[in-house]
């Protein structure tokens, strides 16, 4: 009796560890459902860093390639690569693959996309793409890069995430690539989903790409981005299991509680590089050009406050010009919390000193805030914000915008005093980075909306792009920190520590970024 028992509960041991080994085992079918705070402004990466456009334009196309969510870079469109003994050289094999009208995807495509589209047009490939010498195409299936000078984060920077997506040259030659349809309305990917729909200001819906390249993917039917313009809808409707995803972006830090206690739902820390919250000033508009108002105005400002309030506890204080999560590039001698301690009574006599007196109604002068309304952060931090410069005599007046018109207004226009933008550092400064603070960067989508423009700054991350050993580009860094806090063209006010919520029957994402393609994704059911 004893050994029919034991062999029973053997055979039901294995039953269940064969059931939970296909319980792991990909499953076929459904839809996955994303909520999203607004509509794309474009489907090109290649065009735009705004959040919205990679989690759309990152499905459609892809790099030569990939970041993972740990920070690897892995092949995508290249199935492989060599990289000459002066790191000038890239001779990259590509895989085989057709854009969804049939053509084939070439090296052509690639010479084509990154010099006249990312160079051009991506605030996060500008640097990548100024180092570009010349861009062979040998065969159809290989294209080799002649870089100018070595460029450290090179691989980094052909990810679609990063602006280096490739586009189909014969789509978009001879046309303007931010009014091609291709980038405004009909999109001609090569990626795991193709665009079936778009009912604007309310989903995009994306369909499996029956002809993808990788064999057996992707293994959902669809994806729909869900617009949900309003933080609270967006996580009622999670909540409800209405949405699957939400990422980092439009999930608010107030609702991580509730994420975390539902059983259906889980709440995992963010894959997104290292990113800031950040206030950014108008330089070229007075009084904002002068540099002894913006210290005052970070002086008046309580960020633990607001890490309390605004941000719940989570994350940090932002303490220097760059992120603090890249160690080898932060300068340790730049402290904010050392060099601007929060001290309104100070902060009155600085302004007093640099002679922005206040008027007949305790007032010194006007500003103008602007955010997108889109992104769940800023009404506590703005709104705290005003209180905070109102005891310093400054009347704010805030702006909450649809996202495009407001990209258009901080970035195109620079029609603001101060705009609030979170930014990512996608990693490496050269890319994430520099776009904020360089001349170059200036009018481009969130690229430089301050208006900053320092020769020296733009002359420090130029040299810093150029090493390719990561020890000895730290001297540029702290250079470019030093005097950034100094002249603080930006206010950093938080160090973004994200979660993202969705359902816990959706797996396969591990090793997807924050811009999932979704190629690995299935639903269990």
């Amino acid at each position: 009796m004893k050994r029919g028992l034991r062999g029973i509960l053997s055979v039901a041991t294995l039953v269940a560890t064969v059931t939970a080994a296909n319980a792991q085992q990909p499953q076929r079918g459904g839809t996955l459902i994303l909520g999203f705070g607004s509509d794309p402004p474009t489907l090109s990466r290649n065009l735009s860093s705004d959040i919205t456009v990679g989690l759309i334009g990152c499905i459609l196309y892809q790099g030569l390639t990939r970041v993972t969510g740990a920070g690897e870079v892995k092949p995508m469109l290249a199935k492989s690569w060599t990289i000459s003994p002066d790191g000038k050289t890239y001779d990259f094999q590509l895989n085989t693959a057709n854009w969804q009208d049939g053509k084939p995807v070439t090296s052509m495509d690639v010479a084509y996309s990154l010099t006249e589209i990312s160079a051009k047009y991506s605030a996060t490939f500008a640097s990548a793409g100024r180092m570009i010498d010349k861009i062979d195409t040998p065969s159809p299936d290989r294209a080799t890069i002649h870089l100018k000078q070595p460029y450290g984060p090179f691989l980094l920077s052909l990810a679609c995430t990063q602006g280096g997506g490739i586009m189909p040259k014969h789509v978009y030659e001879g046309t303007n690539p931010l009014q091609n349809p291709a980038s405004t309305q009909k999109p001609v990917g090569m990626g795991p989903f193709l665009l079936e729909e778009w009912k604007r200001g309310d989903y995009l819906r994306l369909t499996k790409n029956p002809n993808y390249w990788e064999t057996g993917k992707p293994y959902l039917d669809g994806v729909i981005a869900k617009v949900i313009p309003q933080p609270a809808a967006r996580h009622q409707a999670l909540q409800a299991g209405e949405v699957d995803y939400i990422t980092y972006y439009f999930l608010p830090v107030n609702d991580y509680g509730a994420v975390k206690a539902n059983p259906k739902l889980k709440l995992t820390p963010s894959t997104v590089p290292p990113g800031v919250d950040l206030l950014l000033f108008n330089v070229n508009r007075k009084p904002f050009d002068d540099a002894r108002l913006r210290q005052a105005l970070f002086v008046a400002t309580d960020r633990d406050y607001l890490l309390r309030t605004a941000y719940l506890g989570q994350g940090t204080v932002g303490t220097m010009p760059f992120t603090n999560r890249i160690p080898w590039a932060i300068n340790p001698d730049v402290d904010f919390n050392k060099m601007y301690p929060f001290d309104p009574a100070k902060a009155n006599r600085m302004l007093d000193e640099a002679g922005y007196k206040r008027g007949a109604d305790g007032n010194r002068f006007k500003v103008n805030m602007v955010y997108a309304a889109d992104d769940p952060d800023p009404p506590l931090v703005t709104a705290a914000l005003k209180n905070m410069w109102k005891a310093v005599g400054i009347d704010v007046t805030i702006e909450s915008l649809e996202r495009t018109v407001a990209a258009k207004r901080m970035f195109e226009d620079r029609d603001f005093d101060v705009t609030f933008v979170p930014y990512l550092s996608y990693g490496d400064p050269a890319l994430g980075i520099a776009r904020i603070f360089v001349t170059s960067s200036i009018g481009k989508p969130y690229g430089n909306s301050s208006g900053y423009s320092n020769p020296e700054i733009d002359k420090l991350f130029e040299e810093g792009e150029k090493v390719t050993e990561q020890s000895a580009r730290t001297k540029f860094y702290q250079q470019i920190q030093a005097k950034l806090a100094v002249d603080l063209p930006v206010l950093t006010l938080h160090e973004r520590i994200l979660q993202d919520g969705y359902s816990a029957n959706l797996r396969g994402i591990e090793e997807e970024n924050y811009s999932p393609s979704w190629r690995d994704a299935w639903l269990a059911k």
